[in-house]
């Protein structure tokens, strides 16, 4: 097996294939948890998956986005009675 700047390469002859193990990415990976960076991309990943908008919000949202509707499914039909609601609640969830 070759050995070079703490890099492995050997040949398999199971797999037919050269192999490629770094003995330092155990190490760097454990450092790299102890980042800066490391804590940043996590706390980053949370804020991605936190709601944006409490129930609160959402039921408001719900309530004023039918009372602005001032049609009905029959009279516009179900594809633009669903566009004008969705332009009202997202108007109430933003403070439009």
């Amino acid at each position: 097996m070759g050995k070079s700047k703490g890099i492995d390469i050997g040949y398999n002859p199971e797999s037919g294939e050269f192999e490629y193990n770094n003995i330092d990415d155990a190490y760097q990976y454990e450092e790299w948890k102890k980042s800066k960076e490391y804590v940043d991309m996590v706390n980053e990943e949370f804020s991605r998956h936190k709601p944006k908008y409490s129930e609160v919000d959402i039921d408001n949202a719900i309530s004023n986005g039918f009372k602005s509707l001032v049609v009905t499914s029959e009279e516009v039909g179900i594809d633009v009675y669903e566009k004008l609601f969705r332009q009202h609640f997202n108007e109430a969830l933003n403070g439009i």
